[in-house]
């Protein structure tokens, strides 16, 4: 039986539940992340769907995607893409690229940020962030329910989740560790885009 909520078994419930979740504009939550990736080789962590991999397919861009979920790993490889079955915790290192992109996943990491911005800077110059900073499992009715289905990955419970001020905060603190500097590009839906530059 799997470890994993509903929602990360199937591609198809993903995709549904997350345009409930987006309001019908899932899909345009990744415009804001593709505009801003530059150079020719990207590297995108816990990739999820594969929306950021089809574009750079269409735009010559090298995509390399890691996630711990067998079934969007392989119905990534299905659709030809470079993609690696594999714990990012694992990784000494992560494969390098001109950007580095992490969708929704960094509330994952949180007792371990340290260490994932050390791998995030060696992996490439230029990283995107775009991370939930509006805990809709908080909610009532439909849209609350459909948020707690995503509450599981592996088995874990994954209660924590970033507000603005935490994520900024915490932003601030590993820039002043690491010396990178960080914007916010765009607040989109609930979803926070945030460019990390060395």
């Amino acid at each position: 039986m799997s470890k994993n909520s509903l929602i990360y078994n199937n591609i198809f419930v993903y995709r549904l539940l997350m345009n409930l979740l987006y309001k019908g504009n899932y899909k345009r939550r990744f415009a804001g992340i593709c505009k801003l990736i530059f150079g020719t080789k990207v590297t995108e962590l816990c990739f999820g769907d594969i929306i950021i991999a089809e574009y750079c397919k269409t735009n010559k861009i090298d995509w390399k995607g890691i996630d711990i979920n067998e079934k969007f790993t392989s119905q990534a490889i299905k659709k030809g893409h470079n993609a690696e079955l594999n714990d990012i915790n694992r990784l000494e290192k992560f494969p390098k690229a001109d950007t580095c992109i992490m969708c929704g996943s960094l509330y994952h990491f949180n007792g371990s940020l340290e260490n994932l911005f050390s791998r995030l800077l060696e992996c490439a110059p230029r990283i995107i962030i775009s991370e939930p900073i509006i805990n809709l499992s908080n909610s009532k009715g439909i849209i609350g329910k459909i948020a707690k289905l995503s509450a599981t990955v592996k088995g874990q419970k994954q209660n924590f989740r970033f507000t603005k001020e935490t994520l900024l905060e915490t932003l601030s603190n590993l820039s002043a560790k690491f010396n990178f500097k960080f914007q916010i590009i765009e607040q989109f839906e609930k979803d926070l885009i945030i460019l990390i530059t060395r």
